[in-house]
Parts: structure tokens; C-alpha cells; sequence
């Protein structure tokens, strides 16, 4: 599909009148519904936005009808469709050495005119059509964490940009990249290397990368583990070559949550937090199904 140059045509191929869109981009901030998420480890609160039904829905199309003209790279596997945490952590098994680096306030980081230039310059839309698509997926000159679009244009702005500067590196390394959404992993015999190549990309993006722990983390963010140690990828622990599986903490996690069900006397509550655990040992039973069973009983015995 050809970039979108009118707001005629922007109009039509998201199904919502030019003039309704305006006016959504002119009340965004009523559009969100804002929640804060505390982790219990650390104490420190994310901010979430939640779009509204309306929003959220053109933010769907345009996913699917305007964002998708953009290549991602195969190094993506964050928002993209087939692809997940566990096929992330699965180009990483058994590896000498894995490397994880985390941008620095990622979605706060990128800026509304960054959106705008990407729209703009790169994918090559309309003036107008830009400016609105603009207003229309950020909140406050940043990009909203929790809004369908946020995702997607963060895997078209780091595609070309650092995603490709970074795969022919680690192809010249004989090593293995990839990146979920913001966080990226390398792995192979030394791809140290790779640390300065990815900063030096990002920065060109105005983005910076974790290099020491601050005092709101329990781990570091920039982590460079041996196969001899307990190596993790988006969640998954990946030492053995035979496929990943869930840390044995994680399945601790959801053994003491079962525990801790006898202690919930609401029933309402205690009916939420028992789904809650029978998700968690679902994906537990995609990486470790002796281990699920194990739990399952567990929760029976309840």
C-alpha cells in the first residue's frame, strides 16, 4: 500500500469521519484512562494508559490498515504476529555467553516529534496526515504505554534504525540478536561488542540504555551471564539447549500463592486469585508440564 498523503483518504480507510478524528485529537487526554501498577519487590508505580473503547478501535485499524505497510525486522518479537516471548528466548538456548540491555524509559523517551518525523519522513505520509496520526497515538509528547500503536511504532522506529546496524554486526560475530519491544539479547561466544553498537544506534534515536542498576531495581538492566550461571531471556531460562523453561523462583512464586489461598476468607476474592494462579500454572505448563501438573494438584489439595 502506497504512503497516505490526504486526510480524506486517511479518513476513509480508517472508517471514521475527518472531522471526529479531529476531535478526538483535540480531547486525547479524555480518551485515556490512566492506572498505576506498584511492584511489590520495589515499590516503585508505572503509569499505565488505558485508551477508551473508541480509541482504542482506531488505534486497532490503524495497526492493521496504515502501520502495516512498514517492514519489522526479523529481529522483532515483541507485538509481532507468530512471534513471542518463548520464540524470543528460543534463538538464545544453550549458549557460552547472553547479554540482555533494556532501553531507558523506553515509551517516555520517545518523544512526539520523533512519532512525527517517523510518520513523515520515513514512511512517507502526508503532512496533515502525519500531524494527526501524531496526536492520535501520544499522550502528554510521549508515547503511551498500554495504547495498541505504542508497540507497533516502536518496532518501526527501532527497525531500521537499530535493529539492522545491530543483525549485521551480530551476523559478523557468528552471534544471535533479537529484541522484545525495547528490551534486546544477544548471545554466542563473545558479543560483548554489541553492548557500544546497539547504544551508539539508539542514541542516534535519542535513546539511552541501562548500563548501572538505580536504586528502584533488584537487577540490573545491562546483564552479561556465562552459560555456567542461570541465564534468562524475557522471562525464560535458556542454559539448556533442549528448549526453555520457567525459573524455578517463578514456580516457587505460584506455589506460595497457592499457600496463601487458605489465608483469603472472601470468596470473591479468593475465586480471583485461584484463576489467577490456573494462568499462571498454564504457562508454567507450556515450558515445564511436570512442574504444572505438580502445582495443579497442589491447588486441588487447597
Amino acid at each position: 500500500m502506497k504512503p497516505i498523503l490526504s486526510l480524506r483518504d486517511f479518513a476513509r480507510r480508517i472508517g471514521t469521519p475527518i472531522g471526529r478524528l479531529k476531535q478526538i485529537a483535540d480531547e486525547i487526554e479524555s480518551h485515556y484512562r490512566q492506572f498505576s501498577v506498584r511492584d511489590e519487590k520495589t515499590q516503585k508505580v508505572r503509569q499505565f494508559r488505558n485508551p477508551s473503547p473508541e480509541l482504542k478501535e482506531i488505534h486497532r485499524r490503524i495497526n492493521r490498515i496504515i502501520l502495516s505497510i512498514a517492514d519489522i525486522s526479523s529481529i522483532a518479537h515483541g507485538g509481532v504476529a507468530g512471534k513471542s516471548t518463548r520464540s524470543n528466548a528460543g534463538q538464545h538456548l544453550g549458549q557460552p555467553c547472553v547479554i540482555n540491555v533494556d532501553v531507558k524509559q523506553f515509551f517516555p523517551n520517545v518523544r512526539h516529534y520523533v512519532v512525527y518525523r517517523l510518520f513523515r519522513g520515513e514512511l512517507g505520509f502526508g503532512r496533515d496526515v502525519a500531524r494527526l496520526l501524531t496526536r492520535l497515538t501520544t499522550l502528554h509528547s510521549e508515547l503511551p504505554q498500554g495504547a495498541p500503536t505504542s508497540t507497533t511504532i516502536a518496532n518501526i522506529l527501532l527497525s531500521s534504525a537499530v535493529d539492522a546496524p545491530v543483525a549485521i554486526e551480530s551476523s559478523a560475530l557468528n552471534a544471535v540478536t533479537t529484541r522484545f519491544v525495547d528490551d534486546f539479547t544477544f548471545s554466542g561466544r563473545d558479543p560483548r561488542s554489541l553492548i557500544n553498537t546497539t547504544a551508539k544506534a539508539l542514541s542516534a534515536r535519542r535513546l539511552p540504555i541501562w548500563r548501572k542498576k538505580s536504586k528502584f531495581q533488584t537487577k540490573a538492566k545491562l546483564k552479561i551471564t556465562p552459560l555456567s550461571q542461570r541465564q534468562e531471556v524475557t522471562g525464560l531460562v535458556v542454559n539448556s539447549r533442549h528448549g526453555a523453561s520457567v525459573s524455578r523462583k517463578r514456580r516457587d512464586a505460584v506455589r506460595a500463592a497457592i499457600y496463601q489461598l487458605k489465608n483469603i476468607s472472601d470468596e470473591t476474592l479468593k475465586r480471583k486469585a485461584l484463576n489467577s494462579i490456573r494462568g499462571k500454572i498454564a504457562y508454567v505448563c507450556g515450558f515445564n508440564p511436570g512442574s504444572a501438573a505438580r502445582l495443579q494438584r497442589y491447588t486441588e489439595s487447597r
